[in-house]
């Protein structure tokens, strides 16, 4: 890559990069691990990766995944949650941020239903209780008397200004 394009990924870079978090090194993200790799994993890694750099018919795993049939039921995100046993709810934050699991009952969506199809209900019935509007008189000076409509120039069929006429 030449120089203007190294300078604008180093731009990309630092326009992107997160916000440091105070009294937190490297945003909590541990250095990498000077262990060795498990073998097993580590073949099966080089394997996706050879199938993936072949270069005469690579294969992406996600277009695999998505072109299989089994893989556009709708059913198959719960089976998988349920495989693989994996809590859905979870989050990276502490709890004392935010606990997923502590959610009161009027947050989801069929009380929400619920109390907002009370409410419509009572909004109804009351309603439906007045049976008659009253209507008061008013204290305010009656209104000068109007024009008629030959001094605004009315007159014309079915009264209306016609200024162009």
């Amino acid at each position: 890559p030449s120089s203007s394009q190294d300078n604008e990924l180093a731009r990309i870079r630092e326009l992107l990069r997160p916000p440091p978090i105070l009294g937190v090194l490297d945003w909590g993200i541990p250095a990498e691990s000077t262990a060795p790799c498990d073998p097993v994993i580590e073949a099966k890694v080089g394997q996706f990766l050879a199938l993936k750099r072949d270069p005469v018919n690579p294969k992406h795993f996600n277009d695999s995944l998505m072109s299989n049939r089994s893989f556009r039921n709708p059913h198959l995100y719960t089976k998988l949650v349920e495989f693989v046993d994996v809590d859905e709810r979870t989050t990276n934050f502490p709890t004392s941020v935010w606990d997923p699991h502590d959610a009161e009952p009027e947050w989801f969506a069929d009380r929400i239903a619920e109390l907002q199809k009370v409410r419509s209900e009572q909004v109804s019935t009351a309603q439906s209780k007045r049976s008659q509007i009253a209507f008061t008189s008013s204290n305010a000076p009656p209104l000068p008397p109007t024009r008629s409509s030959q001094d605004r120039g009315g007159g014309r069929r079915n009264g209306r200004f016609h200024p162009y006429t």
